[in-house]
């Protein structure tokens, strides 16, 4: 019976490093998909090389999409690991950190996977030598500079509201 009580134990202590591990890593590839493939992109599209913005479009989004979804799996498998370790729900930083991934993902699916696709369309429309009027504008557009910037604090944030559990 005791070795039985051991065993339980051990894997109740495996099974949430598992898990732990799982929404850590889906986070920082989450990280990585949104805010590291965002930089990389804006800055192919300030070059305004078309070819390039082409191929960086076609590659971002399924990248970004694929960091969205990261992101969601992380507060899911997070909300699980916290309530199986203990964690009162209603912690300031447990809703810290729900209320900038919610603001993560309204930025990204908001501005970011728009102005990704308008950048798309324009880059797909223009001639291959050089940007068109409308690529130009969509490069420059201001509130997609902004929110660049505004997403990586987010992020970083979000990482030091995990990390330091105030």
């Amino acid at each position: 019976m005791r070795h039985e009580v051991h065993r339980a134990k051990r894997w109740n202590r495996s099974g949430m490093s598992i898990l732990v591990v799982l929404h850590v890593v889906a986070a920082f590839v989450a990280f990585a998909f949104t805010a590291g493939v965002g930089i990389y992109l804006g800055a192919i599209a300030s070059s305004g090389d078309v070819r390039a913005i082409r191929t960086a479009v076609k590659t971002a989004v399924p990248l970004m999409t694929a960091g969205a979804i990261l992101l969601v799996i992380a507060v899911v498998v997070g909300f699980g690991v916290a309530a199986r370790a203990g964690f009162d729900l209603s912690s300031t930083w447990l809703i810290a950190a729900d209320v900038l991934a919610a603001l993560i993902l309204v930025m990204g699916l908001g501005i970011h996977r728009p102005w990704t696709m308008r950048l798309g369309a324009a880059a797909a429309a223009s001639p291959d030598d050089h940007a068109s009027p409308e690529l130009t504008a969509i490069i420059s557009d201001r509130a997609a500079q902004a929110a660049g910037p505004i997403s990586g604090l987010l992020w970083l944030c979000l990482i030091s509201d995990m990390v330091l559990r105030p």
